[in-house]
């Protein structure tokens, strides 16, 4: 639309509705516009003619968990272009004047879009829709084939069909259920059309918001790898689609496959991993959605970096007060201690330990704590309950790294997302790279198996030198994923969610505690998970509230960790 649609225009676009939907009884929920803001007949049509064949009320609760998420204009543009397809064979046996308006709707768009790139991901669907309407290749890759092919209901199918193909859809593709109460920020890197607000598509989502949704969130129906693999790509390409999205695989075919022989099994059988250093993989694929998504990535990094430089001096002043506290405590567990040697002062007592047991322990000398055996892994949540943090969790994740480098402690910064089955461990730096500024690529993806990214942290941390181990973790502690865990009471597959999901987690950190992996939680989240964030990490959490009292809240979790160490 262009800035302002008249009242004209609204009345217009209502009474079209009215008139193809049989009732003037309601208030419409969406109107369509085009380009200059006048009513658009055929969509009004469309628009109206849905509630004359179907229950409405049912799409409805649809369109309220949709209404949750930022790119609601773009999820419900999708609905509606699958209700276009099954709407107007229903409606063509009342308005036949309807193929007409449909055939020239049909011209005018792929003509407006024909050999255009800059379009958001609804037009370049509705495009490739109509130009199958016109009898025309639509011009799409296998992956977003496969989307439209799923998005075209057919007149057949019933109301309650059509909803359950619209929660799969969304659910598989998206990530997008109604399972979490929580506000999310979900965005594919949709570029908003040049001749439309950043508010509304060409669907005008009448004025005032209709109903408060009780739903929302990011994640919860099963998927599983053989589902996801029957409905979209086969094995091999989920793999090249996961490393063309995160970055290619930091081990061998064979060395990934011992690791999740090792690791995805009970609560995690089936599940994938993916360690990643970022590096782009070879090949590229062509898919409008992810190549959209890497732009918004790459905006996401440079706002990352912008808020630590913007914010350079604050952030300084607190490196250098977490620098001095860590210090600090290493300099006071680094304190002499006697231990029994060959050499040193004698210690007259033990003179007869020598002749009798052939012991030269008999001297004493003070020996300081190797603080080079000490290691920090910090694991940041990159879900997308973290979207609206994703600068303030960088630059956290950022402030801890560059203070432990300045103590001389090794430390290795990675984040952790899952999608369709694939936990995704990323790591922005590792022991033995000095430079943190990898950091600030950190972007918040899909769902979280906590659990399982716990346990592949705790598999990487075994596998180094160092005697002693720290993880610190800063997440919202709200494990929660798309592919379901096996109740141990009743066998059943339930939601990895809620007491699941946090249960699972828990027995995460208490296995690498009980290995000697001192875990710890800087806890994101807000108020009303705090119960969670205790049953997951007991007293080893804390939460910053603000960033002038960061330096003091991580120093004394660490602090108390190295005194047990």
């Amino acid at each position: 639309m262009t800035n302002e649609v008249s009242k004209l225009q609204k009345r217009r676009a209502e009474n079209i509705i009215w008139n193809a939907a049989g009732d003037h009884g309601f208030v419409p929920d969406f109107r369509a516009f085009d380009g200059e803001g006048n009513a658009e007949l055929y969509w009004n049509c469309i628009i109206g003619a849905a509630r004359r064949h179907y229950d409405y009320n049912k799409f409805i609760e649809v369109f309220k968990t949709l209404d949750r998420y930022e790119d609601a204009a773009l999820y419900n543009g999708l609905f509606w272009l699958g209700l276009e397809n099954a709407v107007y064979p229903k409606e063509l046996g009342y308005r036949p004047a309807l193929e007409s308006l449909r055939k020239e709707y049909a011209e005018k768009l792929v003509s407006e879009l024909a050999g255009t790139d800059d379009t958001q991901i609804y037009e370049y669907l509705e495009c490739a829709h109509f130009r199958r309407v016109l009898g025309q290749n639509d011009r799409l890759d296998s992956y977003n084939k496969r989307l439209l092919d799923a998005l075209e209901f057919s007149p057949d199918m019933t109301d309650d069909e059509i909803v359950e193909r619209v929660k799969d859809i969304f659910s598989r593709w998206f990530q997008v259920t109604d399972k979490h109460r929580e506000k999310k920020r979900l965005s594919f890197g949709i570029k908003r059309p040049k001749k439309r607000s950043k508010q509304q598509s060409k669907f005008g989502r009448g004025f005032a918001l209709h109903t408060k949704s009780a739903y929302g969130g990011t994640d919860a129906t099963d998927i599983s790898a053989s589902d996801e693999i029957k409905t979209r790509l086969t094995a091999n390409q989920l793999r090249e689609f996961m490393e063309f999205k995160f970055g290619e695989q930091m081990f061998t075919e064979n060395k990934i496959a011992e690791i999740e022989r090792k690791l995805c099994i009970d609560n995690h059988d089936g599940c994938k991993l993916l360690f990643t250093k970022g590096v782009p993989a070879a090949g590229n694929i062509n898919n409008a959605f992810e190549s959209l998504q890497k732009q918004k990535e790459a905006r996401q990094a440079a706002l990352n970096r912008q808020r630590f430089y913007d914010n350079y001096a604050e952030n300084m002043t607190v490196i250098s007060k977490l620098t001095g506290k860590i210090r600090n405590s290493v300099l006071l567990y680094m304190n002499p201690t006697d231990v029994s040697a060959n050499y040193g002062k004698l210690i007259p007592k033990l003179c007869w330990r020598a002749e009798k047991l052939d012991d030269n322990r008999i001297f004493v000398k003070q020996e300081n704590a190797d603080m080079g055996n000490l290691s920090v892994d910090i694991l940041l949540d990159a879900s997308t309950s973290q979207k609206s943090r994703q600068e303030i969790v960088s630059n956290q994740g950022y402030i801890i790294a560059e203070s432990l480098k300045r103590c001389g402690i090794a430390n290795r910064v990675m984040s952790f997302c899952s999608m369709t089955g694939y936990t995704i461990m990323r790591i922005y730096k590792d022991y033995n790279e000095g430079c943190n500024d990898k950091i600030f690529e950190y972007v918040s993806n899909g769902c979280n198996r906590d659990g399982l990214a716990i346990r592949a942290a705790h598999y990487l941390m075994q596998d180094t030198p160092y005697e002693h181990k720290l993880l610190i973790v800063l997440s919202d502690v709200k494990p929660n994923d798309v592919k379901k865990i096996r109740s141990e009471h009743t066998g059943e597959l339930i939601p990895y969610d809620c007491s699941a999901g946090l249960t699972d987690t828990a027995h995460e950190v208490r296995r690498a505690r009980r290995d000697g992996i001192c875990t710890v939680c800087v806890f994101t989240g807000a108020d009303e998970d705090l119960p969670s964030a205790k049953m997951v990490y007991g007293h080893d959490f804390a939460r910053v509230q603000s960033l002038d009292k960061f330096a003091d809240t991580v120093a004394s979790l660490i602090q108390n960790q190295i005194k047990v160490l």
